[in-house]
């Protein structure tokens, strides 16, 4: 006999474990039902939501934008350009709607507040602010600029049809009004300013023309232009240059004060006169004409994928681009134009000055009544080119400028927005299983209990030496012998494995008495004793089982059919002889030892040193002894018989037992000196096993290898598979 104290220490410290790939598939598998009943209540949820949504309407009226809007070039040349909308200038746009400035003015123009549908009533009378009211309109907006279109599509949510159509069209109408208000007024504003500039160029003209008059009466003027016919005809030339440089400087000093506001706005300075007579942008102009005939009559005979079409339409395309690019660029040449005109005027009264100089060597009166006479010129000059620019404002805002006019009307619609039931219930589904996966894998994690082979070994650090299948607890009482009532169950091929995995474990050493306990009660520790010395006794080994159970025991109700016989205690109280403590059971092969009459002090009848001897002694009669004892951790008894065993098998229950339990019983056990054989994983669920190739199959059951041959064969033999392997007779 092998004493415990020659057992290695064992170590208690087992590693952290992780999950991995299968451990995550059993999760799954295991909280099927977990994550199943999670997806459910999700798409009940779902259900409750669409159930209690209520209907919406939606209605949706359509600017149309024109980036480029129509302008006025020398009268009668009309210009309209259509480029998709920039981003700057959707996020300008759309910033509009949302504000709440804009929501103010359309509820306030088309007195919203007193319209009953608009917003839901108030009990006792109560009545919505100006605030709530424009927060609930902001909230119906749906607006939204389609990539690559001069589009807005002003949408309207609301529980009224009829409403949603109002509120849509409303909010367009009111859009345009105020871009068309706006473009108004500050056309209003130019007009204002050229009148103003009017009226003063008018009064200095009047002031210069009565001059001029009061001049000619006082001096007699008039006669002194026979004297000087040479010199007056150098004089007016030098005056309708000069005239024409300042014509031309007060134009380019009106267009290029103009042109500075209006530099990144093509559209803009299009309407200034010198920027659309300028000759590239004519040239461009009659290029882009020239493009759109051709593509017209072209698109008599083609269609747009033809190739002279998509030429046709790149070639204008580039055509425009290179306008809108001249366009830009012109700011800078009117200032150039500006800074050239100015310094010609300088230099044509430089020249007139000098001019001057010479006829008044001649007639010092005929210098007043030039420079009267220039005065009027040019104070005529001015108010001329005021004029026609008025003229010119006038026609253009009588136009439609604005650049933005409604391009459909919002229809009342006829059916509430799609619920979008398949994708809620999706969502409600996924959702759920997800909120399944969570907690399955949040009380896997919780769950401190060893629920796998190879999680225990990796855990406890000792083999697992069998797992027995779980039954229901119906069928364990149906079938407590699992090796005779139902020899081709995958429990009794657990039990054969048990049988034959101590053999090689003990091989070398010879594990002849076999001790099994448990971390706690209810863990089937007697059940996996009187079954594994069964398998030894239907080997043909006459093998002893004694139940060292003293506080609970259990083998003689299963093995001797509750009949109270005298056993272990009696023998150890040398009340009896050992023939007379051991009874034949049912089974041939087996014997047993019962516990005997119950006794208040078993753990001191245990420590008296006659025990070793009455081992030694069963150990010369019986080739195998099977010791069942008292749950390590309950009660000190099992740790008093340890150093008689030769392999000690620890029973857990797989998916109840807790670690830290099974931990502390090996600890025990190694304090005592002795060293756990292996763990037998009771109760183990299939699906568990299965999952890690421990029961691959479902080894033993019906359809399945071995077992119908098996079936068929079983009354006639009694003895093992040929292939399991055989130990000695001693």
């Amino acid at each position: 006999m092998q004493n415990g104290s020659n057992y290695p220490e064992t170590k208690i410290d087992a590693p952290a474990s992780s999950l991995d790939l299968d451990q995550i598939w059993h999760v799954i598998r295991e909280k099927a039902w977990l994550i199943g009943l999670c997806g459910l209540l999700g798409i009940l949820g779902g259900l409750a939501y669409i159930h209690h949504t209520p209907l919406t309407y939606y209605a949706q009226a359509v600017l149309e934008v024109d980036p480029e809007p129509i302008k006025v070039i020398g009268y009668n040349d009309v210009q309209e350009e259509k480029d998709p909308i920039s981003d700057e200038m959707g996020q300008t746009l759309l910033a509009v709607f949302r504000s709440r400035q804009f929501a103010e003015e359309v509820i306030k123009e088309n007195n919203l507040l007193k319209i009953p549908n608009f917003l839901p009533e108030l009990p006792d009378g109560e009545t919505h602010s100006l605030g709530d009211a424009v927060g609930a309109l902001i909230g119906m907006e749906q607006v939204s600029l389609p990539p690559g279109t001069r589009f807005i599509n002003v949408g309207v949510k609301h529980s009224d049809p009829v409403m949603a159509k109002e509120l849509a069209d409303m909010i367009a109408q009111h859009y345009y009004e105020r871009a068309s208000q706006d473009r108004t007024d500050k056309a209003k504003m130019e007009i204002d300013y050229l009148e103003d500039q009017a009226t003063k160029a008018s009064d200095n003209l009047k002031g210069s023309e009565t001059a001029l008059q009061d001049y000619i009466r006082k001096k007699n003027a008039v006669s002194l232009v026979d004297a000087h016919d040479t010199v007056n005809t150098d004089l007016k030339s030098k005056i309708g240059e000069l005239s024409a440089a300042r014509q031309e400087l007060v134009q380019l000093q009106a267009d290029d004060d103009e042109a500075q506001q209006q530099k990144n706005n093509a559209a803009a300075l299009l309407a200034i006169p010198s920027v659309a007579n300028d000759p590239t942008i004519m040239e461009y102009k009659e290029l882009i004409n020239e493009l759109t005939s051709r593509i017209q009559v072209l698109a008599l005979r083609y269609k747009d994928p033809h190739p002279k079409m998509i030429l046709a339409h790149t070639q204008l395309r580039d055509a425009q681009l290179a306008l809108n690019q001249a366009v830009l660029n012109i700011p800078s040449v009117i200032h150039t134009k500006r800074v050239e005109a100015e310094a010609r005027v300088k230099e044509y009264n430089d020249a007139l000055t000098d001019q001057e100089k010479v006829a008044l060597k001649l007639d010092d009166d005929r210098i007043d009544y030039d420079v009267l006479t220039r005065n009027v010129e040019a104070n005529q000059a001015l108010y001329d080119g005021i004029l026609s620019r008025i003229k010119e404002s006038t026609v253009a805002t009588g136009m439609d400028s604005t650049g933005i006019h409604i391009f459909e009307s919002a229809q009342v619609p006829m059916e509430p927005m799609q619920a979008r039931k398949s994708k809620t219930l999706e969502i409600g589904f996924v959702g759920g299983l997800i909120m399944g996966l969570i907690l399955a894998f949040g009380l896997h994690m919780m769950d401190s209990s060893v629920k796998t082979v190879d999680q225990a070994e990796d855990v406890l650090g000792l083999t697992v030496l069998a797992a027995v299948p779980r039954q229901s607890q119906s069928r364990l009482k149906e079938s407590g012998l699992a090796l005779v009532k139902a020899p081709g169950s995958p429990v009794a091929e657990a039990f054969r494995s048990l049988r034959t995995a101590i053999y090689l474990a003990g091989k070398a050493k010879g594990r002849n008495i076999v001790l099994f306990t448990s971390t706690l009660a209810g863990e089937g520790k007697t059940f996996c004793s009187t079954n594994y010395a069964t398998a030894l006794a239907q080997q043909g080994l006459r093998t002893l089982i004694i139940d060292a159970d003293l506080r609970s025991p259990m083998v003689g109700s299963v093995l001797l059919a509750n009949r109270k016989l005298p056993g272990l205690l009696e023998l150890l109280s040398r009340k009896i002889e050992s023939a007379a403590a051991i009874h034949e059971s049912d089974i041939e092969n087996l014997w047993v030892m019962p516990s005997g009459e119950l006794v208040p002090n078993p753990a001191e009848l245990l420590a008296r040193s006659d025990m070793a001897e009455l081992v030694r002694d069963l150990a010369t009669r019986f080739e195998r002894i099977v010791i069942d004892t008292a749950p390590v951790t309950a009660v000190s008894d099992t740790l008093l018989l340890l150093e008689h065993a030769q392999a000690i098998c620890l029973v857990a229950q797989a998916g109840k037992t807790a670690r830290k339990w099974i931990m502390r019983a090996i600890k025990l056990i190694a304090e005592a000196g002795s060293r756990p054989t292996g763990v037998i994983l009771n109760q183990m669920p299939m699906r568990m096993a299965g999952a890690y190739s421990y029961y691959p199959g479902r080894y033993g059951e019906p359809e399945v290898y071995g077992a119908r041959a098996f079936a068929k064969d079983r009354a006639s033999r009694a003895e093992e598979p040929a292939a399991e392997p055989t130990e000695p007779r001693f």
